[in-house]
């Protein structure tokens, strides 16, 4: 196993990359130290970036557990230069057997690469490649992972599901045990495989929210969120969707049977059979009240709000079903 550096800048757009490099970190923590081996610092209890402070404490102390001991300070981007700075001067108080890595999603602050080095550590930059060298990049890490993706099938991949790393990452390892060790994928066979997962849970999150259900619409919510589907593609997917569900309510309330109102919409017919039966138990108001809701979330969006993007999508989350506020904890994007 190589030896670990006393310092690393791990930094760049590319979200997936990043997270397997900060997963390999804890894998490593862990299996030295048991679980928790890895200290965190992130922009946790209402702060907005790590505390540098408790940083200096921790790097300036010693461990008389751990043989070597890891400390993770993830979100530096968001350090101002008094933090930043303070941060570089303590990098000359790491104790031996000591390993910080710091992560920028995005660019880092200035002067903390050189820093880095400069304490004998390492910068490792992660940024997106070209949407055109995408899929290259695909059947590169396919093969890392042990089978072989054809071009044509790597363009496949990006068509359906977008230039999104964590999305496409995930899908490659689906595949991977698919295809097992040595395998081969081409077009074909992705074809009748690979789906668009963020589409029908979009379908399923406003069949969620019609029926007012708020523990399915809370679940969909965060599955969408982490596989990271951006906030204004879910707002544009749900708003046509809430609009049937108006319409069939309005219908049902004027006394149209069922069955017409279902032929009526323009969907599938199955899909707007079900969806009749989830709007039998809203009224056409509530219904009106939670687009207005998601109207609202577009609006915020757009830098119409103070809050954080997990605020207010739970917020609006909330309104459009009808549920009062509450402490519910905020959607974590990682977008």
């Amino acid at each position: 196993m190589a030896e670990m550096k006393p310092a690393y800048l791990i930094t760049g757009t590319d979200e997936a990359k990043i997270a397997r490099t900060r997963g390999r970190l804890r894998e490593r923590a862990e299996g030295e130290g048991g679980p928790g081996a890895l200290e965190l610092f992130d922009a946790g209890e209402g702060r907005r970036s790590p505390d540098v402070d408790a940083l200096i404490a921790s790097l300036a102390s010693m461990s008389l557990i751990a043989s070597h001991r890891y400390l993770l300070v993830d979100g530096v981007e968001a350090w101002g230069k008094t933090d930043t700075q303070h941060a570089i001067d303590s990098l000359g108080q790491i104790q031996p057997e000591t390993t910080v890595a710091f992560v920028a999603h995005g660019k880092a602050p200035a002067g903390l690469a050189k820093a880095v080095e400069r304490a004998g550590g390492d910068v490792l930059s992660f940024d997106l490649p070209r949407e055109r060298d995408i899929p290259k990049q695909l059947v590169a890490e396919a093969r890392e992972l042990g089978f072989e993706l054809e071009p044509a099938a790597a363009r496949l991949l990006l068509e359906r599901l977008g230039p999104r790393p964590l999305r496409l990452r995930t899908e490659l390892e689906r595949l991977a045990l698919w295809a097992g060790e040595g395998g081969r994928l081409g077009r074909d066979d992705l074809e009748s495989m690979v789906t668009d997962t963020s589409e029908e849970a979009i379908w399923a999150l406003a069949d969620a929210v019609v029926a007012g259900d708020e523990a399915e619409t809370m679940r969909l919510a965060e599955r969408l969120v982490a596989q990271g589907d951006a906030l204004p593609r879910i707002i544009y997917s749900l708003a046509p969707r809430l609009r049937q569900a108006l319409r069939a309510a309005t219908e049902l309330e004027a006394g149209k049977p069922a069955g017409e109102v279902a032929k009526g919409l323009s969907m599938h017919p199955y899909a707007a059979k079900m969806l009749v039966s989830k709007v039998k138990g809203r009224s056409p108001e509530e219904l009106a009240a939670s687009i207005r809701a998601f109207a609202d979330l577009e609006l915020w969006s757009r830098g119409g709000s103070d809050y954080a993007e997990g605020v207010a999508f739970t917020l609006s989350l909330r309104m459009a079903i009808g549920a009062e506020a509450d402490d519910t904890e905020p959607l974590a994007w990682s977008l």
